[in-house]
Parts: structure tokens; C-alpha cells; sequence
């Protein structure tokens, strides 16, 4: 192949332009001053498409962006590679020629394998560039002792570690507005009216980018900001004050204030956290009148902020922010939840610590030891490179088992599926090479909703997903999941004293067989001649509940006639949730086509937990020896019936139990698409005999941390000395 220019163009993310870095051809004394928003060129192109293209003549293309100074006019052919990372392009190699040409499909896979070689050299080059940008040395304010380091201890908040000087930002608390105005109430009124409308979309928002972002999970946290946003006495107090004669600012202001002092006399962190989501709420309606909140950062580096709300955490740019450290929150927090999600060290120290901190001060942060040294010094700052460099090419490492099959180090293939629960996900999907659908969770479409859909619409959005995924996977769907302590404002669920023991899930589908009747016949609609497609009933405790349900299934086929046209019905299958279930599992073998494990509710379930209240979450882990027996049981006799079982909670995508579960028998796992490559790494080291071995001796332990313990010395992996979560809490 032989080309008569190329050059080799870098994406800087902080200012958001491609800078020309190394050129043979053109003028090489323009090398860093040629610079292009990615919105531009050819190049720019390329990096938006993440894929190859080509010109036979550069100057005749709509996006031809003309740089007189690096002599390119002589240059007819253009063809253009992304340099990528991790799925994502971060620069662009080029190749001219004088004469014009089009470039045949090998000459096209020979410039992408010069790209795919010299990727890692470049981005190697460059994260260690960046380590030495934040490495600089920084002048002393005071006096020499001043740079002396600084050892801060606090509470792990988001693993992983980060290098970087400190951006100081204040936290998003508004003055309080004038009480006076100049309006009458009814405009007052459609101002409140305006930003309820727009918050609430703004939040559906943030759902759909957090979901196709990270995961169905995380973007679970702005429900209960949607609760918030539509609930009827919260929306009744505000519009009290405005019709009083007060403005809508202030209305709204003394209402989050009457609340979160309410909040604060409670001595329960889990209700705190919930007075954080209403004040996120409260601030961003404010935000939408006018008020300023947080400031928003170009800069790059650590954020230090007393407190960080979730609205604030899921629009902060990740490839800017490389940790956080806040005062505010704990490891139960959505921020901390999220910040977890998007791969964010953070740590949380008390606010006496974090004000020994200034801006512009090099920290290095350690979220998994929650940690954080300010002025660091040589020897600590060469560790921590070498760490950061580690970290990186273990994140290559993992790329290579997207698109491999699950199998342990012997050969024993398992099946790797997803999590989904909006349209969005499927991207997530595709690109961590899952290999199927292993949950459907349909109540995120219902909660982004005032109302009921009506069956077409969800014949739609079903359809969609269902087309997307090839016939030859499987689609497992879930049908509403929901109790009182997450339903939307319109679906009348009555308060309850305590909702995960309440009417929910199946309970309530079975009473009020409207909504589900409804769901079961868009579903239908929506499937087609799918083959591989399978119904999930959640929170089955009784034989004659999944009976009923089977039933009102033939009854919605029926009533569909003609219009289903006599298609085969999806296989049946329910959430093995409830410990009774377990208990009882032989005797629902003959009513269900296969089984699905929800380790989440279980395991709060059996160890009387709520993993969100940080006073006992400690307590909370799937690997404890009961967890193990229920979910042993239900293996086995779901392996005498001959009836494939799935996990589909956190624990499937836990590396120490990903590996016990194996042992036990299970052969199907689903999780958050982003964890699939590190589950088929942990699964690919180790033998199947070795797993069953650890399987015995976890069953017979004392506690979960004596269960993690076994995984970890056989991977010879450091030992926990205390459950992660206490360690967390205690330090």
C-alpha cells in the first residue's frame, strides 16, 4: 500500500478539539497548531463515526475543512481510521495520496491494523503525559512545610484510584428567594406549573441516559425523584404558598425547607438520603426559575465538593472528573451509588479533613481504601502511576473477552446475558458482548409515565426491543415488578407500613388483573413468531399464584383471536425470591418452563436486611452460607425436572460468587452489561472441579466473609479481614 502522506490526530477532551500531532507529508511546523472541533473535517468525521471513510477527492466532500498552512492542496485522496480505546475513538490516523483513488477494502483493513498496533502505544503515551500535567510540581502558599503530605482517611465511596489537582466547587445551595412579587398568583402559578413540567422531563432524561450510560439499576435512583416531582400534597403545599401571594421561587424554597427539616429529626440515615433526593429535586425546579446551583467545571482533575447530588453526579463529565471526595453521603448514597456505576473513585471524609484541601493541590485518591493523600510525595506519586498504567491495561485485557464465549478454564460453557429495562440499554447490550436478555424489567416504561399505556403503546416499545435482539438469543421479560414504595403517584397504590411485605408484584396483578391482562396481550402482540422469548412473574410465593397467572395468560391469547394468530405462547417462569419458594421449589417444577433467581430481594428477604440503611447494610451479602443452601435447593430440583435456572441480581456479577454459583450448579447469569467482560475473565480461571470444591466447603461456613475468603485464597487475591461494608462504615 502506498500512500504519499500520513499524519496521526488526537481528540483533547478538555477542549474538545482534534490537535494534529505528528505528520509525514505535511508541513510539519503546523504540527499541534492545527485543531478542529470533531463537528468538522474529514477527521472530525471519522472520530464522530468511529469507522473508517474515504474521499477519491478530499476537496469535493460536503464535510472538507481546508487548512491552507499544512500544504494538503496537492493531496487528492483522503482515507481516514479512528484510533480506538476501549470501544470509543480517541484520535484519527490519515493517509493521502496526490493522485485521486479509492482505496480497496484490504488496503483499508491494513490501515486499520497499523491504527489497531499503534492505538496502544499512543494511549499509553498520553495517560502518562496526563499523570505527569497532574504530577506537576505546585507552589507553596505559605511556606515550605505548606507542601508537606497530607494523609486523609474517610469512607470508600467508588473504587479505583485517581491522580489530580483538586477543583474546589461550592455546593448548590441557593439563597433564599424574595417572599415579595410583582406577579399575580395565577402566572406565579403557571411558572410553577412551567418548571414542573420541564424538571420532570429532565429527570425521565437523566433515567435514560444513566440506564443506557451505566445501567437499569442506577437510573433507578430518579424514580423516586419522579415520586417527588408528581406527588399531590408536595405539588398542593407549594401552590398553597403562591396562592397566599408569594412568589413561586420562595414557595417552592420554604417547602423543600419544611421537609428537610422534618427530614433532619429523624436519626435514620436511609430517610437523610431520602431529604437529599427532594432537595435535588427542590434545586433543580429553582435552577429551571432562574437560580444557579452548581457551577459547572471545565477543569479536569479530583472534585472535592461538601455535597454532590445525584442530578449533579449523572451530568458530571467522567472524562474530566477522575475522583471525587465529598463530606456528605456515605457508601449508601445515590451519588455514591452512581459514582460506583461510572467507574469514579470517591471517598467521603468528615468536613474538618476535607478542608485541609485547596484548589489546585495534587491529590492521589484511592476509593477502594478511602484514602487520599494531598502532597504526595515521589516515591508514592511513581506507586500510583505505575497502578493507573496497571488499571489501564487490565481494562484491555477484559476487551478481549466481550466477544468470547463463557468457559471456565476446563471447557464448561455458561451463558452471559443482560439486564435491561429501557430501550436505551440494548446499546450497552452490544457492546459487552452479552449474549441474550436475561431480564426485561418493564416497570421503568410505566414509572416514566402519568398514566397507564395504553396496549399499542407497549406493543411499540416491546417490539423495538424484541427486534432488536436476534432470534436465536434468549429474551426473557419480567412483567411489573412494583409496591408501594416505587409506584408512580397514578397507579394507586395505598400507603403501607411496610411495602416489601406488602401488596406488590404478582400480589397486586392477581387483585387488580386489569394492568397485567393489558401487559400480557401487548407482549403477545409485540412477539411475533419469536421463538426464544419467556415470561417472568415476580414475587411468587404460593403454586395457586403462578396457576393464576398461567391462566389469565390463556385467557389474553384467547381474547386476542385472530390477531395473535395462534403463535406459540412464551415459556412460563417466576422469581425464586421469597425464601418460602425455595423451600417449596420441587412443587412448582411442573407449572414453569424454567427458573429465576432474584438474589437481591432474597437475600434481603432470608437475612431480615435493608442493604440501604447503613446501619445494618454490613450485614447484607448474598455469599452468606443460608443465601447458598436456598439457592443449592432450588438447583437441584430444578436439575431433576430438567428446567434451566438463571441468577439475575448483583451476585451474578459479584467475581466471588460468579465463582460459587458455578460450583453449585448454575449455568445461566445476568447482570448489568458492563460487568459482563469481567464475570468471563473470573469464570475463565478457574476449573470446574476447583469451583464445586469451593461450592462444598462455602456451604459449609460460618459467614459470607469466611465464604469470600475461600474464593480469594484460591485466586490468590488479598483477604478480607472484616465485611467490605463494615470496613466501609467504620472507617
Amino acid at each position: 500500500m502506498h500512500v504519499d502522506a500520513s499524519s496521526i490526530y488526537i481528540y483533547d477532551v478538555s477542549q474538545n478539539q482534534l490537535i494534529l500531532k505528528a505528520t509525514h507529508g505535511l508541513n510539519p511546523k503546523v504540527v499541534e497548531e492545527v485543531r478542529m472541533s470533531p463537528s468538522e473535517g474529514l477527521v472530525g468525521l471519522v472520530h464522530e463515526r468511529c469507522e473508517a471513510v474515504q474521499a477519491s477527492k478530499m476537496q469535493d466532500h460536503p464535510r472538507f475543512k481546508h487548512f491552507p498552512q499544512t500544504n494538503e492542496i496537492r493531496f487528492s485522496s483522503f482515507l481516514g481510521v479512528p484510533l480506538v480505546e476501549h470501544r470509543k475513538s480517541f484520535g484519527v490516523l490519515v493517509a493521502h495520496t496526490e493522485d485521486s483513488r479509492v482505496f480497496v477494502g484490504d488496503e483499508i483493513e491494513m490501515l486499520k491494523a497499523i491504527a489497531a498496533q499503534i492505538s496502544s502505544l499512543v494511549s499509553k503515551a498520553l495517560l502518562l503525559k496526563q499523570l505527569d500535567l497532574a504530577t506537576q510540581a505546585i507552589q507553596p502558599r505559605v511556606s515550605p512545610s505548606a507542601s508537606a503530605s497530607i494523609h486523609l482517611s474517610g469512607t470508600p465511596v467508588g473504587t479505583g484510584i485517581a491522580l489530580g489537582k483538586a477543583i474546589q466547587l461550592h455546593p448548590g445551595t441557593p439563597e433564599e428567594p424574595p417572599r415579595e412579587t410583582s406577579n399575580p398568583p395565577e402566572g406565579e402559578l403557571q411558572d410553577f406549573h412551567s418548571a414542573l413540567e420541564h424538571t420532570i422531563n429532565d429527570t425521565i432524561k437523566l433515567v435514560e441516559k444513566i440506564s443506557g450510560d451505566v445501567g437499569t439499576e442506577e437510573a433507578a435512583i430518579f424514580h423516586v425523584h419522579l415520586m417527588f416531582l408528581e406527588d399531590q400534597h408536595f405539588q398542593g403545599k407549594i401552590e398553597k404558598y403562591i396562592l397566599e401571594g408569594n412568589s413561586v421561587s420562595w414557595s417552592i424554597y420554604e417547602t423543600i425547607q419544611e421537609y428537610l427539616s422534618a427530614f433532619s429529626q429523624i436519626d435514620d440515615p436511609y430517610l437523610s438520603e431520602k431529604g437529599a433526593d427532594l432537595k435535588d429535586v427542590g434545586y433543580r425546579l429553582l435552577h429551571f426559575l432562574g437560580h444557579e446551583l452548581l457551577a459547572e467545571t471545565e477543569k479536569e482533575g479530583i472534585l472535592v465538593i461538601e455535597e454532590l447530588l445525584p442530578g449533579d453526579m449523572a451530568r458530571l463529565d467522567a472524562n474530566r472528573i477522575k475522583g471525587i471526595i465529598t463530606s456528605s453521603g456515605g457508601i449508601v448514597s445515590h451519588a455514591a451509588i452512581l459514582a460506583r456505576s461510572l467507574r469514579i473513585p470517591g471517598i467521603c471524609l468528615d468536613l474538618d479533613l476535607m478542608k485541609r484541601i485547596h484548589e489546585g493541590d495534587l491529590i492521589a485518591l484511592d476509593g477502594k481504601n478511602g484514602s487520599a493523600v494531598v502532597h504526595p510525595g515521589e516515591e508514592l506519586m511513581a506507586a500510583f502511576k505505575r497502578r493507573v498504567v496497571l488499571e489501564e491495561q487490565h481494562q484491555e485485557h477484559l476487551d478481549q473477552f466481550r466477544e468470547k464465549p463463557c468457559r471456565t478454564q476446563d471447557g464448561v460453557e455458561m451463558k452471559v446475558l443482560a439486564n435491561i429495562a429501557l430501550e436505551n440499554d440494548l446499546n450497552q447490550l452490544f457492546r459487552h458482548g452479552a449474549e441474550g436478555i436475561g431480564l426485561y424489567r418493564t416497570e421503568i416504561f410505566f414509572l416514566s409515565l402519568d398514566r397507564y399505556p395504553e396496549i399499542e403503546e407497549q406493543v411499540e416499545v416491546y417490539q423495538r426491543v424484541f427486534e432488536s435482539i436476534p432470534q436465536e438469543q434468549p429474551l426473557m421479560i419480567r412483567t411489573l415488578d412494583l409496591g408501594a414504595d416505587k409506584a408512580a403517584p397514578y397507579m394507586g397504590y395505598p400507603q403501607e407500613g411496610n411495602p416489601y411485605l406488602g401488596c406488590r408484584a404478582l400480589r397486586r396483578q392477581l387483585r387488580k388483573p386489569r394492568v397485567l391482562k393489558n401487559q400480557l396481550k401487548s407482549i403477545l402482540l409485540a412477539s411475533g413468531r419469536r421463538e426464544k422469548l419467556s415470561l417472568i412473574f415476580p414475587m411468587v410465593t404460593d403454586v395457586q399464584e403462578i396457576r393464576q397467572a398461567k391462566q389469565l395468560l390463556h385467557e389474553c391469547a384467547t381474547d386476542l383471536g385472530d390477531d395473535f394468530n395462534g403463535s406459540k405462547l412464551p415459556e412460563i417462569g417466576m422469581m425464586f425470591e421469597v425464601p418460602s419458594s425455595f423451600m417449596i421449589s420441587e412443587r412448582f417444577m411442573k407449572e414453569i418452563d424454567f427458573c429465576a433467581i432474584g438474589s437481591n430481594d432474597l437475600t434481603q428477604y432470608l437475612l431480615a436486611v435493608d442493604r440501604n440503611n447503613p446501619q445494618i447494610s454490613h450485614l447484607y451479602d448474598p455469599l452468606h452460607p443460608a443465601v447458598l443452601q436456598l439457592i443449592q435447593i432450588l438447583i437441584k430440583n430444578a436439575d431433576r425436572y430438567q428446567k434451566p435456572v438463571e441468577l439475575c441480581g448483583e451476585m451474578a456479577s459479584d467475581t466471588d460468587g460468579a465463582v460459587i454459583l458455578a460450583g453449585l450448579g448454575l449455568r445461566i447469569f445476568s447482570m448489568n452489561a458492563p460487568l459482563i467482560p469481567t464475570i468471563k475473565e473470573r469464570l475463565s480461571m478457574i476449573s470446574m472441579p476447583d469451583a464445586e470444591r469451593l461450592a462444598r466447603e462455602a456451604l459449609k461456613s460460618e459467614s459470607a466473609l469466611q465464604v469470600r475468603n475461600l474464593v480469594r485464597a484460591h485466586f490468590n487475591d488479598p483477604l478480607l479481614k472484616i465485611e467490605p461494608l463494615r470496613q466501609s462504615i467504620s472507617s
